[in-house]
């Protein structure tokens, strides 16, 4: 008799902080998968902390009954496994190597949690995110894992990106941001930055 392997499939992101793109993407991929882990990036190098990040994936998500939110640990786009990723800015026009990050998912993190797709979104203005999808689309399948990109979500033909949304919270752009986050980011960052309103 043989045995049907059950789709389950993973996203990586780092929620900084968590949009309508990001929550697209959950949806996406929570449709095509009997189970999906999301890994949070744990690294806190960004502006938004983890332990505020992970939260507003866990409330921005929750309707999903087949979703599980985890902390991405050390070996998943971590400063051991992909440096390049949390020094984006200066790396735009150099190529990138972030193979080691994806060996270690796909001959490691893939098989214990029986992960069959990893998913990520097309990535049409950043350079690092995009050579990463690229090494993924090359190692994985190797590892027995398919590897889906994901077209982004557009406002006003704008894909719909964590980094519009810390430019609309420099000059306090309350109304751009509200189309571009659920509810629960945008009481977090209305909280946040409530004394600069």
């Amino acid at each position: 008799m043989r045995t049907k392997k059950i789709p389950i499939g993973a996203l990586v992101m780092n929620c900084n902080p968590f949009t309508l793109g990001h929550q697209y993407l959950v949806e996406y991929a929570a449709a095509k998968v009997d189970k999906l882990y999301i890994f949070v990036v744990e690294e806190d190098r960004s502006e938004f902390p983890f332990a505020d990040r992970i939260e507003l994936v866990r409330q921005g998500v929750k309707d999903f009954s087949n979703v599980e939110v985890l902390p991405s640990g050390k070996f998943i786009i971590s400063q051991q496994t992909f440096s390049g990723y949390f020094n984006k800015a200066s790396l735009q026009d150099v190529a990138v190597d972030s193979s080691e990050d994806v060996e270690i998912f796909g001959k490691e993190i893939a098989p214990t949690l029986g992960i069959t797709v990893r998913f990520a979104g097309e990535e049409p203005n950043d350079n690092v995110t995009r050579q990463y999808n690229e090494t993924m689309k090359k190692i994985l399948p190797r590892y027995g894992v398919e590897f889906c990109e994901i077209p982004r979500k557009e406002i006003d033909g704008e894909p719909i990106s964590a980094s519009s949304v810390r430019e609309a919270l420099k000059v306090g752009d309350f109304d751009k941001i509200k189309n571009l986050v659920p509810e629960t980011t945008l009481l977090y960052l209305r909280g946040r930055y409530s004394a600069s309103n």
